[in-house]
């Protein structure tokens, strides 16, 4: 392995987590210290190296909570990952999100999320997302919280061939678009072990209302957050996704680990 590939391995496992889902409020110890209308929380990572070409790695995540008094919170979430060696881009993935929920006060509420989404290493182009979802608080206590949601939404996707194999490729290919609706299903949990540690877990399951409603996609989405100072903490990051039912021949399986520093005032 040379020194290029390497670095791109180590730039990559131990960058911030940049296509994370689940969401800062979302975690046990975030919400004791949410009083105020707004919570703002960021995630940077940044490398650069000087190869046969300029090497560069960043990744970063910005999310940002409004409470209203009817306690509800608006969030919005952008998160993008870039790796570039010289002019060639190695990698290019992330999302922009906007999201509408109950503050964890209500058993049961209604949740509406927008969202847009790109991955240029597997050959997304674009997927846009609208959607809205019937929450159910199960478990509402000091050190663990148990949610779920059942939903529906519309999705528009745009793919080229850039992740594909060449031994998949066919002659002259040509982006790819795709509009359907799916159903979606998720269950989030969150445990606190103690005033420094927490554990924040998001699984997804989603479903084409068609005749492929048995053509999964899974998404889960897996953090680890150690308190280090007040406005700092240390994160392990873990995602997969299973998807069976693509529109290009790539792989149906993927996943990603990250370590990093999260800041947030």
């Amino acid at each position: 392995m040379n020194k290029l590939s390497l670095h791109i391995i180590v730039t990559i496992l131990f960058s911030i987590s940049s296509f994370s889902q689940i969401l800062d409020i979302d975690r046990v110890t975030a919400k004791d210290s949410m009083q105020h209308k707004w919570n703002r929380v960021v995630n940077l990572s940044f490398s650069s190296d000087k190869l046969k070409q300029n090497l560069l790695d960043v990744s970063s995540k910005i999310e940002i909570d409004r409470f209203f008094q009817n306690k509800y919170v608006l969030i919005w979430s952008l998160s993008n990952d870039f790796t570039l060696n010289g002019n060639e881009m190695i990698q290019n993935e992330g999302f922009s999100q906007l999201r509408y929920r109950d503050n964890d006060n209500r058993k049961w509420s209604n949740e509406s999320y927008i969202q847009y989404q790109w991955n240029s290493s597997l050959g997304m182009e674009h997927r846009k997302v609208l959607g809205s979802n019937i929450r159910d608080r199960i478990i509402e206590k000091k050190q663990v919280d148990l949610y779920t949601g059942l939903g529906v939404f519309y999705e528009m996707e745009q793919w080229n061939w850039n992740g594909v194999l060449d031994s998949e490729l066919i002659i002259n290919p040509n982006s790819i678009h795709r509009s359907l609706y799916r159903l979606n299903h998720y269950w989030k949990c969150a445990y606190r072990i103690n005033e420094n540690v927490d554990i924040s877990a998001v699984s997804y399951f989603q479903f084409p209302i068609n005749a492929d409603l048995a053509n999964l996609r899974w998404y889960i989405d897996i953090n680890s957050t150690i308190k280090m100072t007040e406005n700092s903490n240390f994160v392990i990051h873990y995602d997969h996704t299973y998807d069976n039912y693509r529109l290009v021949p790539i792989s149906n399986y993927y996943y990603s680990l990250n370590f990093g520093i999260q800041l947030k005032w």
